[in-house]
This record gives C-alpha cells, sequence and structure tokens, in this order.
C-alpha cells in the first residue's frame, strides 16, 4: 500500500522500470538498449513505449523504483531550496523577490514536493496557491517587499479587494514573528477583512491598522476576541472609516475597559454620535493603559460631550485626545463648557488636545478658557474653527464667529498627520510646532545702557506684546519664554523706548514695524522698528518627555509705577478728536445761503425788487433751520446722494399742518414740478427728481405763494413767507437742529476719553470699512453703503435703532458744505465724522451695559467729579465689545478693555514725572 500510494504521489504508473521512471523525470535525451530510439516524448508516450518493449516488472523492482524516485525528490528539493518555511529568509529584499518568482514558476512541483515531504509551506506559496484556486494574477501585496523590517507589513492603499485579501491571509499564515499590520485603504468589507484577522497571531501582534475599509461584526468580534485573550499583545488599534456602528463601538469599549495593554485607539470618521458616549464614558473612567484616543469627524454633541467628559474627569492616564470635528459647541446653556473645562481643570496627564471645529460659541469659549487658566500640564491645544483664538502662551482669547474659517483648508491632525502642507499657518501648538524653550537675558551695560525697571521683551509671538523681565540678584534681567521654530525676532525696551540688545544679532526689516502697545494699564506707546533682533533657537524642544520650566498658560508680570501726586489735565476742543471737525459758524452759514440763492429760480419768481430783497433778508436769517430741515429730510430719500422725495415731503408738510383748504395736494404737484429741473446743466450731485437743497428753500416761497398770495391772505412774497414761517415752519424745523445734540451730549471731555481709551478699534473700524468708493491715490473716506455695513455687522440694529436710522446719523454727522451740486465732499465721511455717526448710532441703539458693575461705579464715580454728563459714555462703552469683534484679528489679540485707572490716567498728570503717563510714539 505504501508502494502504491508513493506512485500515486509522483504520478508514476505501477508497471514502470526503474529505467523507465529515471527516463521520465529527467525528461532528457536517451536511447532504449533495444530499439535504440530517441526518448524525448512526454511520459504517456513513454509509458505505452516501455509496456510494449519491457518484460513484466518484478517486485523487487518495484521496490527499487521508489528508491530512485525518493532520491530524485531529495534531489530536486537540493536544487530548488525555495518553498518551505525550513529554507523561507523572509519578505525583504532581492532574495525574497527572487524566491517568490522562484516559487511562481515552480509552484506545482513545489507544492506536490511539500505534501510529499509533509513540509509547511512558505508565505509565497501559500499565497501563490490560494491566488491559482482564485484564478487570479500573482500580485505580491506584500509578501514580498524591497525594504523595512520583518514584522512590520505595512500595505496601505494598495487597493487589495475581499478576492486578494482571503489569498493573502492564507499567506499571512505562515508568517513567523508578525507584531504590525497596516491595511489602511484596501477596499476591504467584512469578507476580506474577517480573512486576514483571522490569520493574525494574536499572541503576538501588538499594531493593527484597518482605517479606510469596511468591516462588519464579525471582524470586530474578531478584535473583541484578541483584545479579550488573557496573552493580548495588541497596543495600537486604527477603525479610522471603517463604518463601525454605535453598538459595535460599545462591545468593543467594554472589552477595553479591562483591557491592559491597547495604548492607541483610533474611532475617527465613524459617524459615531451621541449612543456611543456611555461607553466611551466608561472606557475613560476604567482603563489603566489607554494614552491616546481619537475621535475626531464624528457626530459627538452636547448629550455625549458631557458623558464623555464626566469620564475624562475621573481619567488619570490619557495623553492625546482629538475630538475636532464634533459639534459639541453651540448649545443652549454652559452646562456642556462648564463639564469639559472642569474636566480639564485638574487632569495631570493629558498634554495634546484638539477641540478644533466644534463650533463653540464665544461664551463657551470663554468658560473653558477659564478653567484650562489653572491647567499648566496641557502643551498643546487647537482651537480653530471656534470663536476664539490661541496666544502664543496658551491663553483662550473669545473673538467673533468663525472668523478664521479659512484654517479648515490646512488643518492639521494631531495623531497620525496625513500629510506635510507646504502652506504653514501658526496655531500656536508648543507640540505639534516643536516650540522651544530659550532665555533671554538684558545684562545692563552689555546689552545696553537700560540698567533699571521696568524692562520688557517683545517677541513677535506675542505681536510684539510688551512681557516683563524679572531682576536677578546681579542686576540682569531674565525671561524664559517658549517661542516657534525657526528665525525668532524680538527687541526690548525701558519705559517704553524700544531697545535692541547688542548680544544679539540685528536686522533692518523691510517693512517696519508699527504697534500700538500697551506696558501697564494707562501706560500706552505706539512704537515703529526699523530694525530688529533675531536668533536661532537652541534649547529643549517641547516634548512630552522633557520638563519645561516654561509652562503654558501662566500670565506675566505686572508692571506697577509708584505712586505719584496728580494734577488735573485742562480739557478743551484742540486736544480733543473733535479738532478737525469744523462747526457751523456764521461765515459758514452764509456762503451756503448765497450759494443756494444763486442757484434758485427766486430772482426770476419774484419780479418786485424789493420784495425779493425782504424775501432774500427773511430766508437768510432761517437759513440755519432751513438746511437742518433739509439735512433731516433728505436722511430719509434712501439713496447716496441725498435729496427729499414727494412722500417725504408731503409728509413734512402733513406735520406742519400746510395741507388744508387753502393749499391742496395738487398745488404742491404745480409747484414740484417747477422746482424740479435744475437750472443750470452740469449739477452731477442734484438726481433731478427730487429736491436738493436750494430747490427745498424755493419750493417754501412757492408754497407760502400759492396759499396766502393766491388766497388774498397776503399781498407780497416777503409777507407770506414770514407768515409760514411762523405759523407753521419753525415750530417743526427747530426740532431738527443737529447742533443742540452735538453740543449737550457728544462734544464734551467724557465722550472724548471713551473715544481715544477705544481708538484702535475705531481706528481699525475706519480702516476696514472705508476706501471702496475711493479713486487710487486719493484720501480713504467712508461711504454711506460701508456705514451701513459696518453698523449692520456689528450689531447695532434693535428695536431702538431701525435701519433707516442709519441714514440719518450719517447725515447729520456730515460737517456742512458749501457745494453741494458739483462736488460730493458732502456724502464722504472722514474719521472725525465718523466719530460722531458712529456716537449718535450707539445712542439711538442704547445697547445693555457689559462691563462689571463695580467697574462701572468707579467710572461714574470718577466723571462725577467733574460735573459731567455720563449717559453717552455709558452707551458707547456698552457698544464698544460689539464693535471690537467685528475689527481684524490683529486689534482683538492686542486691545485692552480700559478700566478706571486708564481713564485717570488720561485726566491726570503727575507734577513731577519721572516717567512719561501720556500716549507718545517712538521710533528706533
Amino acid at each position: 500500500m505504501e508502494k502504491s500510494k508513493s506512485h500515486k504521489k509522483l504520478r508514476l504508473l505501477p508497471k514502470l522500470s526503474p529505467r523507465a521512471t529515471l527516463m521520465s523525470f529527467g525528461n532528457f535525451r536517451t536511447f532504449d538498449n533495444t530499439s535504440k530510439t530517441s526518448l524525448s516524448s512526454p511520459i504517456k508516450m513513454q509509458t505505452r513505449t516501455f509496456q510494449s518493449t519491457f518484460p513484466p516488472i518484478s517486485l523487487r523492482d518495484e521496490l527499487e523504483s521508489g528508491e530512485v524516485s525518493r532520491r530524485l525528490f531529495l534531489k530536486s528539493r537540493e536544487k530548488a531550496e525555495s518553498g518551505s518555511m525550513q529554507t523561507y529568509a523572509g519578505a525583504i529584499g532581492p532574495v525574497a523577490r527572487l524566491e517568490y518568482f522562484d516559487s511562481f514558476k515552480n509552484l506545482p512541483k513545489v507544492s506536490q514536493r511539500n505534501k510529499f515531504e509533509k513540509l509547511e509551506d512558505s508565505p509565497n506559496v501559500a499565497y501563490l496557491q490560494r491566488l491559482e484556486q482564485n484564478q487570479l494574477q500573482p500580485k505580491p501585496f506584500g509578501m514580498v517587499r524591497r525594504s523595512g523590517p520583518e514584522n512590520n507589513l505595512d500595505i496601505h492603499c494598495y487597493s487589495m479587494g475581499d478576492l486578494y485579501a482571503e489569498a493573502f491571509s492564507e499567506g499571512l499564515e505562515h508568517v513567523k514573528g508578525l507584531e504590525k499590520i497596516n491595511l489602511n485603504g484596501n477596499r476591504l468589507t467584512e469578507r476580506g477583512s474577517f480573512s486576514i484577522l483571522s490569520k493574525l497571531p494574536s499572541h503576538k501582534i501588538r499594531a493593527i491598522s484597518l482605517a479606510d475599509n469596511k468591516i462588519g461584526q464579525k471582524s470586530v468580534a474578531k478584535i473583541i476576541d484578541m483584545l479579550s485573550g488573557f496573552n493580548s499583545t495588541l497596543r495600537h488599534l486604527n477603525l479610522e472609516n471603517t463604518s463601525i456602528s454605535d453598538a459595535a463601538v460599545s462591545e468593543l469599549c467594554q472589552i477595553l475597559a479591562d483591557n491592559k495593554t491597547l495604548s492607541r485607539l483610533n474611532l475617527a470618521r465613524n459617524n459615531l454620535t451621541d449612543n456611543s458616549a456611555a461607553a466611551l464614558h466608561d472606557l475613560l473612567y476604567h482603563t489603566q493603559s489607554l494614552k491616546r484616543l481619537d475621535l475626531h469627524w464624528n457626530k459627538i454633541r452636547g448629550d455625549g460631550a458631557l458623558l464623555l467628559f464626566q469620564g475624562l474627569a475621573e481619567n488619570d492616564v490619557l495623553k492625546v485626545l482629538d475630538l475636532s470635528w464634533n459639534a459639541m459647541g453651540r448649545n443652549n446653556s454652559l452646562e456642556v463648557a462648564t463639564t469639559i473645562g472642569q474636566a480639564l481643570k485638574n487632569h495631570k496627564t493629558l498634554y495634546h488636545l484638539d477641540f478644533s471645529y466644534n463650533y463653540f460659541n464665544s461664551e463657551e469659549c470663554k468658560v473653558i478658557g477659564e478653567f484650562l487658566n489653572e491647567n499648566h500640564v496641557i502643551l498643546g491645544i487647537h482651537m480653530a474653527g471656534n470663536e476664539c483664538s490661541l496666544s502664543a502662551k496658551g491663553f483662550i482669547k473669545p473673538q467673533m464667529a468663525g472668523e478664521r474659517l479659512e484654517q479648515g483648508h490646512f488643518f492639521r491632525r494631531i495623531i497620525e498627520p496625513s500629510r506635510n502642507y507646504s502652506y504653514k499657518e501658526s496655531i500656536n501648538c508648543w507640540v505639534c510646532e516643536d516650540w522651544v524653550e530659550i532665555d533671554f537675558y538684558w545684562k545692563p551695560k552689555i546689552s545696553g545702557n537700560a540698567d533699571s525697571e521696568p524692562i520688557f521683551l517683545h517677541l513677535e509671538c506675542d505681536n510684539y506684546a510688551a512681557d516683563l523681565m524679572s531682576e536677578n540678584h546681579d542686576g540682569t534681567y531674565k525671561l524664559t519664554r517658549a517661542v516657534p521654530p525657526g528665525l525668532v525676532k524680538f527687541f526690548f525696551s525701558h519705559y517704553g523706548n524700544p531697545m535692541k540688545s547688542l548680544e544679539h544679532k540685528i536686522i533692518q526689516l523691510e517693512t517696519p514695524i508699527q504697534r500700538q502697545i500697551q506696558f501697564w494699564p494707562g501706560f500706552i506707546e505706539t512704537i515703529k522698528m526699523h530694525s530688529i533682533n533675531v536668533l536661532q533657537p537652541n534649547g529643549p524642544v517641547c516634548c512630552k518627555n522633557i520638563n519645561f520650566d516654561v509652562k503654558p498658560r501662566i500670565p506675566g508680570l505686572v508692571y506697577i509705577p509708584p505712586e505719584q501726586e496728580l494734577e488735573r489735565i485742562p480739557w478743551s476742543i484742540p486736544i480733543s478728536l473733535f479738532r478737525d471737525y469744523k462747526f457751523d459758524d456764521e461765515n459758514l452759514l452764509n456762503e451756503c445761503f448765497e450759494f443756494d440763492w444763486k442757484h434758485s429760480r427766486l430772482m426770476n419768481f419774484i419780479k418786485n425788487q424789493a420784495d425779493q430783497d425782504r424775501v432774500k433778508e427773511i430766508l437768510k436769517a432761517n437759513y440755519k433751520h432751513i438746511r437742518e430741515t433739509y439735512k433731516y429730510l433728505a436722511a430719509f430719500s434712501g439713496s447716496e446722494i441725498f435729496s427729499i422725495g414727494s412722500n417725504v415731503l408731503t409728509d413734512f408738510l402733513n406735520q406742519c399742518q400746510i395741507i388744508d383748504s387753502n393749499y391742496a395736494v395738487s398745488d404742491l404737484g404745480v409747484n414740484w414740478n417747477s422746482c424740479i429741473v435744475p437750472k443750470e446743466k452740469g449739477q452731477l450731485y442734484n438726481p433731478g427728481s427730487a429736491l436738493v437743497r436750494y430747490e427745498f428753500m424755493e419750493i417754501l416761497v412757492r408754497i407760502a405763494n400759492d396759499r396766502y398770495i393766491r388766497n388774498k391772505i397776503c399781498t407780497t412774497v416777503a409777507e407770506s413767507i414770514q407768515k409760514l414761517l411762523d405759523e407753521h415752519l419753525l415750530t417743526v424745523m427747530r426740532n431738527n437742529d443737529t447742533n443742540k445734540w452735538r453740543f449737550d451730549k457728544y462734544v464734551c471731555e467724557e465722550v472724548d476719553l471713551v473715544l481715544k481709551a477705544h481708538k484702535p478699534i475705531l481706528d481699525a473700524l475706519y480702516r476696514k470699512y472705508s476706501g471702496k468708493k475711493t479713486l487710487p491715490g486719493m484720501k480713504a473716506f467712508m461711504s454711506l453703503e460701508e456705514f451701513r455695513q459696518l453698523c449692520s455687522e456689528a450689531g447695532l440694529i434693535n428695536d431702538n435703532f431701525a435701519a433707516r436710522e442709519i441714514d440719518l446719523c450719517f447725515t447729520q454727522a456730515m460737517m456742512t458744505q458749501v457745494d453741494e451740486l458739483y462736488k460730493k465732499r458732502h456724502i464722504e465721511m472722514s474719521f472725525v465724522e465718523f466719530l460722531e455717526a458712529l456716537s449718535r448710532g450707539c445712542d439711538m441703539a442704547d445697547l445693555n451695559p457689559n462691563a462689571m458693575l463695580s467697574e462701572q461705579e468707579e467710572i461714574q464715580q470718577l466723571f462725577k467729579t467733574n460735573n459731567l454728563n455720563t449717559s453717552l459714555r455709558s452707551k458707547l462703552e456698552s457698544a464698544f465689545p460689539n464693535l471690537v469683534k467685528i475689527c481684524p484679528q490683529l486689534v482683538q489679540d492686542s486691545f485692552v478693555f480700559p478700566t478706571s485707572e486708564t481713564y485717570k490716567i488720561m485726566m491726570y498728570k503727575a507734577k513731577s514725572d519721572n516717567f512719561p503717563t501720556s500716549p507718545r510714539s517712538y521710533l528706533d
């Protein structure tokens, strides 16, 4: 039986002689001793020939035939050593490639030999055999690799598919010592992923990555089985974008809660919802091994965040947490933000955190930031895509909604970054950007002449804000800071005077740096630098394994100047922000009147010269009220070229009770048509369909004429216009006096001080919302359209301040211009006019105060000592928190809101100054 079995394996017929067997396996050219015929034909032909030529074979011959066959196979094994685990040399390098090719070339022979000799197939042979069964092309798929460690199999993005995966798993079963496998992006489904997972050595495998494939319940069950064993060695598990369900995650987390080996888990991009939050809570609560958890781009909302961070609060092992691209923000209450902040406040191991694009609003960011200020362990925080920014010291600063969404185009992952972008934007993450710890020194007489407090350091990463240095026992000044890698730009200052250290390299700047810097409360300087110190950082790099002396979110030192005797600074318009405003006076009004009289048709309309002179005298005496009323009514035109429409005029006449039985609406139509056509051509800023200033004055005279002379109430035009003014117009016109508000509320010291204290905001707003309609080379101005946009985006429009009243504030703030027909200065708002227009808008809007009550009381008390009206001041201070939100990010980051001390310094000065207290400008 053994002999026949062996013959069957060798594909030999029992009738063959040893010589025939030899000839058949050798397949070489030989000759029979009897017939001398060539034997180069296939085995079957040889068999038929030998059966007809040789005598019957004895038992001895058959035994000799088996021995010869065994020797032949041993000989073939010596010639072709590949194909079995006894001779398998691994999957790396040129030798492995040759072995793979040889296994493919001799696959039938090697397969039969391994079965005959009971040898274990090599991974190549096992893989190729399954490919042959499935009729697939022999693609290596990691069975052969050019380089890399033998225990690390990385075949990501090969688009393998399930059929190849099944064959691959057959080869994988024979791989010894495999510890890491990366199968990302291989088009695997449940069938393929389970085939591979079932063949992995659960007692040796340390890292599995199945990202960007589709796995199902069977695969998850297999992973759970690998993790639940007492001899589990799995440390890293990547299931990103694998369509794993909430239920599967819950099962996985239940096992991981007691697992002692897994340190890194990636469940990102799986559309996980709050349904899996309870399981994640238990995982964070119980785990003693998990160091990194990636949950980015899921659907974890407010309720899920509550559970998640309640678990994190009890966790003491997690080091890296990525929750970016969820939607944990914009909740109806601050409960979620408070829970997050409380969990982070005292966490002792977490050092890297990503909250990017969770849509936290400014209030939520403020709450989280206040709790984080007490945590000095978290070195790297990502907050892009929320209503906040991150300072170089790690402080979270609330700002306006999603203003920096462009960061999303270059979003940086904190766990397993996918690629390196050439675009680099500072995100102020100490960990991702490899920030470096540096000691900065100022040595008197060596670095420079300054030898006393206060010495400030100004770093580019702080936008050159002042950072007070501390004095050492040897008289030098030191400040240790974490700075981003690359060239560090900085300078020093002493009492606001900029300085460059002689110990460091100095470079000239192509574009000078100009900043308004606050050195201590109430002391602000404008500094312009043409040259600056630079250095290449050389120090400890921020890393979880290195203890930084610099801790994040440590407030800088604050310089407190010595107390001095103060005296009051006298206030006057020439030293105020109102100094450039040209107020109306008699000469200006006379020029305007003569211009309007010249362009009107009244000289032709009134034939009697004496009557004409008397009318001119009456109009000139009342021109102030006529012009003020025109400005008020023209504001409701809705156009950027101010004029009075027919409906507005009709409403005004009704208000003055002019339209009655003596003067009908039809009469107004006749007068309207008489005035509306321009007297001269080329009046660019006369719309021709509405009344401009001189036409408004003219139509009042025509109305008086028709109302009184036509009805024989008066005999002269002068008498009729005087009667119209006295009985109907002046009572209403006097209410339109813009100067009353201007001098009663606006032009005073308290408003001037508020505007000065917030001038960085006002400057930024004027720059941002002006220039759209300015011609190249001309000085920028603000148009009505831009002012409307500012008020809308600042949130000033409310029940008290309607959109139509924006135009009214604009017109009433504009300085009087003589020529409003050929020139457009009356619709081009300058900065000083912008201050008044914005103040009028804030006065009407009457926003709720945002300052703390105690601070408001101190400011109120300060101004009360000078008998000043505080109404408009309070409204302006309430509006500036809204206004700063629409400023450029640079202003939002650097501006510090004034306090009572700020106003005190602006109102008083030292009798004998040891240092300056009023704002100054410095050039280096």
